[in-house]
């Protein structure tokens, strides 16, 4: 599909560049031709007032010739700066005589001439010019336009191959990404819906039990309803963050109180899982940001920090200006992120540890919320880890 959509692409630019570029050249062409046939038309008529002066810059003068005809069409006298044979002249004045227009153009051997008839001092008087040299400007300009031309546009299709490339990569990096999403998507919600349908049958199967001793399939039932609630909620986040025609409520808030109230939500967890918060937030930070999605990135970033810290860890939160940013640092104690998932991480549906990931019910889903957020206020987010020693998640906002 792509690559029929690229070779459209440059097919449509090359048509309309070739189109351009025949349009111009022709115009050219045919202005180069006007002005050739005026020109010739008036060294004519100067040439009929007056006698023939060669010089620089009029090669028409050089080549030309004149004929005296007495009142009957013999030749009296002729001129010309060239040799010309007898004949030739001969052959010239009976075609411009046999012609019925005062001026034309005739041909003479391999030369092509222009005449001009009008009243000599004998009778009658034809001028000729030779036309060979706006035939050969002719030329010349046809043979520059086809080489420039076919140069310029092998130019222009390779610049258009890879525009085209430039232009559908993007494209299909997105549909990609899409395609891969609907199908882990699909694939997570399976597995719910396995286990309710299983539980639904079992259930089925004992009618006669009431629903109290009917619990334990009613509440896997309950909890994987659960899950798929949280999943499809986190699709919908994920889309209407990515959703550019959806617009965000942007306000001047105070960033240092949304950390505090963030922290204190986790403080009874983190109290009963015995693990240490540290905590380093500079106060009156003002952000210009939506409220709910900042809230919701440290939300987050705090509840993977406190997933993946073991019994007796530690976490540390600092908030501060750095240069031109806001830089929040969420680390924590633990196994730590393998090099190889580092660049993964912040993947739809990627987990470090699938069968961990899925015992805490995560999807994955909740850094590329949290990465979608920061780049929509203009931030970056990134991370570092040490195998079995920490990982801490940096962001930096725009201050």
């Amino acid at each position: 599909m792509f690559k029929e959509l690229k070779h459209k692409f440059v097919i449509i630019n090359m048509s309309l560049l070739s189109f351009v570029f025949v349009a111009i050249f022709t115009v050219i062409y045919i202005l180069t031709a006007v002005s050739g046939e005026r020109q010739i038309n008036f060294t004519l008529r100067r040439i009929m007032d007056e006698p023939p002066k060669p010089f620089k810059g009029e090669p028409r003068m050089a080549t030309s010739l004149v004929v005296d005809l007495d009142s009957s069409g013999s030749i009296i006298k002729s001129f010309s700066f060239v040799t010309m044979e007898e004949n030739t002249i001969k052959e010239l004045v009976s075609k411009a005589m046999e012609s019925n227009k005062m001026s034309a153009k005739i041909k003479s051997g391999d030369f092509n001439y222009s005449f001009l008839k009008g009243e000599g001092p004998f009778g009658k008087k034809v001028v000729f010019v030779d036309r060979s040299p706006q035939q050969e400007s002719l030329k010349n300009i046809l043979i520059i336009f086809t080489i420039a031309g076919g140069a310029s546009l092998i130019l222009l299709y390779l610049i258009s191959v890879h525009l085209a490339n430039s232009t559908i990569k993007p494209i299909k990096e997105a549909f990609e990404k899409q395609q891969q999403f609907i199908q882990d998507a699909s694939h997570e919600l399976k597995t719910p819906l396995t286990i309710i349908k299983t539980n639904l049958s079992v259930i089925s199967a004992n009618e006669d039990m009431d629903v109290k001793s009917q619990g334990k399939w009613l509440g896997f039932i309950h909890s994987q309803t659960e899950r798929m609630s949280n999943l499809i909620n986190d699709m919908l986040s994920l889309a209407k963050i990515d959703s550019l025609e959806q617009p965000s409520y942007i306000e001047k808030f105070d960033f240092s109180k949304v950390l505090d109230g963030v922290l204190l939500s986790f403080e009874a967890f983190i109290f009963e899982s015995d693990i240490e918060l540290k905590t380093k937030v500079k106060e009156d930070i003002y952000l210009n940001g939506n409220k709910e999605d900042i809230q919701r990135l440290v939300t987050i970033l705090m509840d993977n920090a406190v997933k993946n810290t073991p019994k007796d860890g530690s976490i540390s939160v600092y908030l501060n200006y750095e240069k031109n940013s806001i830089q929040l640092v969420i680390r924590n104690i633990g196994s730590g992120i393998p090099a190889e998932s580092i660049d993964k991480i912040f993947e739809r549906f990627y987990r470090v540890d699938p069968s961990r990931a899925r015992e805490s019910g995560g999807y994955g889903l909740g850094l590329a919320i949290a990465k979608s957020i920061v780049e929509k206020h203009h931030g970056k987010i990134y991370v570092r880890s040490n195998v079995n020693v920490d990982t801490s998640f940096i962001v930096e906002l725009p201050n």
